[in-house]
């Protein structure tokens, strides 16, 4: 069976989370020997906080221009705009936040890969973007578990959480902009 070129991208995408994870705090420290740790917080907070406005503008965009179901795209979003604050109220540190877009890609490129199958006819389930919120979480979790054994990286439930929102956020962000 050959393996189409959308699910070696998402392949290739997983394999560097794994890859990466380990490596991120000493890229954070080297960041911060660069700049100012404050800095640096103030810009990733700084540029998550810009995607959002940008995600949140896209959906008044669609209430706007009363595109199809585009207030539950509208309020879907706010909700978890407004989640990822509060979570933020428990844990302060921007660099967590990263978790949302790199969550949001991996399931939108995910949801594209099964998207080809159906189109296909070899792909059963009805419901694509479901599935990708599927194996996004079970990737994340995995991310999540196998930085438990890394001397450098820990466990954290908030991260599974924050991993399943981005795949989350991605899918809504990818039907919002396909209902348009």
């Amino acid at each position: 069976m050959k393996i189409s070129q959308k699910w070696l991208i998402v392949c290739f995408y997983s394999i560097c989370i794994f890859i990466f994870t380990p490596y991120l705090p000493q890229l954070i420290r080297v960041v911060s020997s660069q700049w100012s740790s404050s800095l640096a917080s103030s810009f990733v907070l700084g540029v998550e906080i810009i995607i959002g406005l940008l995600v949140l503008f896209s959906a008044i965009n669609f209430i706007i221009y009363k595109k199809k179901k585009s207030i539950l795209f509208f309020f879907s979003i706010l909700g978890i705009l407004l989640l990822s604050i509060i979570i933020y109220q428990f844990n302060p540190n921007p660099y967590e936040f990263t978790h949302l877009p790199e969550y949001a890609i991996l399931s939108v490129l995910i949801v594209r890969a099964l998207d080809k199958k159906r189109r296909s006819g070899l792909f059963l389930l009805k419901n694509s973007y479901f599935l990708s919120g599927l194996i996004t979480a079970v990737i994340g979790t995995g991310d999540e578990i196998y930085q438990h054994f890394l001397p450098t990286r820990h466990f954290a439930w908030y991260d599974i959480l924050l991993n399943i929102l981005g795949g989350i956020l991605g899918l809504l962000i990818l039907w919002g902009t396909r209902n348009r």
